[in-house]
């Protein structure tokens, strides 16, 4: 609370006593140390503002500091003006003194919840961008830099962008990644599977519908882009749409307007597309799609290379989905035999990495109760089922070892504890000794090296 008046402080205090209550004087430089001192504080009330210009000074002075905070503003001189500007001062209501303790409760608590809210939406997009963000992306090959450089210049604006690669490669993984690191963030993405949809629906649902437009319209219908006002469109097989809807897609995002189906009235989009196709850049360029709209989605475009030509990242992507499918709690799986790898890193994996993790998640719920390790002899049951030797022919790439998967688990125990060395052991279930050793072998121990043991 920041006010002189003593009584009115007191009665606050009083009123408010469930709360974490603190009082300040009204001048500038004081409360804005105070605010810095308590970064937790979700309301202010100012309290006895007696005219527009020392109010909106101070509410000024608070939301050049804090945007984010709360104003609740008390005046014993209500006039409209004086209410008309706090309200656009950004104040989230203006109250008459005397006014209804029951009421002014009630509007506390409404203030102090949509805080709450506020918080826990701005927590939630955290999360998100560290799941979707690009550094959540395993990989070391050399073969996608390219596409992660692209995709972090995607992030930074707002240009179309197309992903192309074969099924499987991680396409809508690096379309959510682009959206969580732009500043769209915070606004939906709407992803659509063009290849999935009735052609005779295409239209309807990117673009909406009025009741009555045809048989079984019963009721109107925003359409996608509607629903990702604001946010980021992902039309995945982009090239499966009808010709007549990419004429229409291309019109839209010429003119930033749809028309919904059945209706004379047009309405304004913000929304950002972000298309994807499994189909080759020169295929896409030679007729798989109108050459009008190819060229206004390519303006930036980034392809994701198959598994098959990054085998380094095998090993990472292992550990990455053995994790995963411990966290689910669908095994207990720990580890994977060399020999089981060597049959991997030999696998063309058609499916790419959606195949791996099908793969390593059936292959995990198989295994006896008593077998923590994926062996040789459950990977070639496997590759069986799919018609495949126990020993394809070789692929091109460089000689890996089961070593590059221990140093990628280490180091994500490492981050994953902040650097706390007994807490990465025991998450790595090694002991401590072990751990050291092998810092010493990878050559991390001085890297590695904190108080935190």
């Amino acid at each position: 609370m920041a006010t002189e008046d003593g009584e009115l402080c007191s009665r606050l205090a009083g009123l408010l006593r469930g709360h974490a209550v603190e009082a300040c004087p009204t001048q500038v430089r004081v409360l804005a140390k105070r605010l810095e001192e308590w970064p937790a504080t979700r309301l202010l009330i100012i309290g006895d503002v007696e005219s527009a210009g020392s109010g909106l000074e101070l509410l000024a002075a608070v939301k050049e500091r804090r945007p984010d905070l709360a104003v609740l503003v008390l005046s014993r001189q209500p006039t409209i003006r004086l209410a008309t500007e706090v309200i656009r001062g950004g104040a989230e209501d203006f109250v008459p003194i005397p006014y209804s303790e029951e009421l002014l409760l009630k509007e506390v608590e409404r203030i102090l919840e949509a805080a709450e809210l506020r918080e826990r939406v701005e927590s939630l997009h955290r999360l998100v961008a560290d799941a979707y963000g690009l550094d959540r992306v395993v990989s070391r090959s050399s073969r996608m830099r390219p596409a992660l450089e692209r995709a972090r210049a995607a992030a930074r604006s707002e240009t179309p962008v197309l992903i192309t690669g074969e099924t499987g490669t991680g396409k809508e993984l690096v379309a959510r990644a682009i959206h969580a690191g732009g500043r769209r963030a915070q606004q939906p993405l709407v992803p659509l599977n063009c290849a999935a949809l009735p052609r005779d629906l295409v239209e309807s649902e990117l673009f909406g519908h009025r009741r009555g437009a045809f048989s079984g319209a019963q009721t109107d219908h925003p359409g996608l882009f509607v629903s990702a006002h604001r946010g980021t469109l992902f039309l995945d097989e982009v090239g499966e749409l009808p010709l007549e809807a990419q004429a229409k897609l291309l019109r839209v995002l010429q003119d930033g307007e749809v028309r919904p189906v059945g209706s004379l009235e047009s309405r304004h989009v913000d929304v950002r597309i972000i298309a994807a196709s499994n189909r080759s850049l020169a295929a896409m360029g030679a007729g798989a799609m109108r050459q009008d709209l190819f060229f206004r989605l390519s303006v930036l475009v980034i392809e994701m290379p198959p598994l098959r030509e990054r085998p380094e990242d095998l090993p990472l992507l292992v550990a990455h989905f053995l994790a995963r499918i411990r966290e689910r709690g669908i095994a207990r799986v720990e580890s994977m035999d060399p020999q089981a790898l060597e049959l991997l890193l030999h696998y063309p994996f058609p499916g790419n990495v959606r195949e791996l993790e099908n793969l390593l998640e059936g292959v995990s719920l198989t295994l006896p109760p008593d077998h923590a390790t994926i062996r040789a002899e459950d990977v070639r049951g496997w590759l069986r089922h799919r018609g495949q030797s126990a020993a394809p022919a070789t692929i091109q790439g460089p000689t890996l070892r089961l070593h590059d998967l221990e140093v990628w688990a280490i180091a994500e125990a490492l981050r994953q504890t902040e650097g706390n060395k007994r807490r990465a052991a025991q998450l790595l279930g090694i002991s401590r000794d072990t751990l050291y050793r092998k810092l010493q072998e990878t050559g991390w121990a001085a890297e590695a090296s904190d108080s935190r043991t």
